[in-house]
């Protein structure tokens, strides 16, 4: 009596050997070895010109006559020079230059952007390069409290702490002049450092800090994203800048 073990087993077996061909091809395809651009982005900026749409927001963006200062033009100045690019600055509102990015009329957008669902299904995020985490600061001398339950603590008049803070049973001020406000302060750790200021143990929020791309330009953002990770001392360049202002 025959059976069809075999033939099955043989059968299985190239089967098997089909999918396999099938998978290597694939991974043979230039396609799929390597980040795409949707609109050829990386080839058009080597050597060629970088669109950056930014909007004033210190220290991250420093608007001044001779050109953009700040921790993010440093940044991309840096990147434009490994790329041979020229870069052409385009100052104006954040949703204004968001929507000239969905047309792509910009490379890249940058402000001191921080990571948001809003902004996602806008635009294509980078991870974010670093996270600037909020606490209460004392003057120097000052021993610090436990807790924040019951304490007065300054804010600037246009904030995202006053609600983390209110729940931390603490009392949010209103301050016009944060720079002159007497007792403890909240704010990025940076700000309190370049301020004076002794950072609490407290995480009241935390940004976390990105940038804008057009969506679909992978390899772009593969090679800005690589560029943000290898960028250090982030902390202290802040807390320089805020120094300087």
């Amino acid at each position: 009596m025959k059976t069809k073990k075999g033939k099955g087993f043989f059968g299985s077996q190239r089967a098997l050997l089909i999918v396999v061909l099938g998978v290597l091809l694939a991974l043979a395809l230039p396609g799929c070895r390597y980040p795409q651009d949707i609109e050829h982005t990386m080839e058009r900026l080597q050597g060629g010109a970088l669109e950056v749409g930014l909007t004033e927001n210190p220290p991250w963006v420093i608007r001044r006559e001779d050109g953009p200062a700040g921790l993010e033009p440093d940044i991309i100045r840096s990147l434009a020079e490994r790329l041979n690019a020229e870069i052409r600055w385009h100052w104006g509102s954040e949703d204004r230059l968001l929507a000239a990015l969905q047309h792509r009329q910009l490379d890249l957008v940058i402000g001191g952007l921080t990571n948001s669902s809003r902004l996602s299904q806008q635009a294509a995020l980078t991870r974010p390069y670093y996270q600037s985490r909020y606490t209460v600061g004392f003057p120097s001398g000052i021993p610090l409290p436990t807790s924040l339950e019951g304490l007065e603590v300054a804010i600037p008049p246009v904030n995202h702490m006053y609600t983390a803070l209110k729940e931390r049973n603490a009392k949010p001020i209103k301050v016009a002049n944060i720079t002159r406000a007497e007792g403890p302060v909240a704010g990025p750790t940076w700000w309190l450092s370049a301020h004076g200021l002794v950072a609490g143990p407290w995480e009241i929020i935390t940004d976390k800090q990105v940038m804008a791309l057009p969506k679909g330009e992978n390899a772009w953002m593969l090679a800005l994203q690589r560029h943000l990770n290898g960028y250090s001392n982030i902390e202290q360049r802040l807390q320089q800048l805020e120094a300087t202002q």
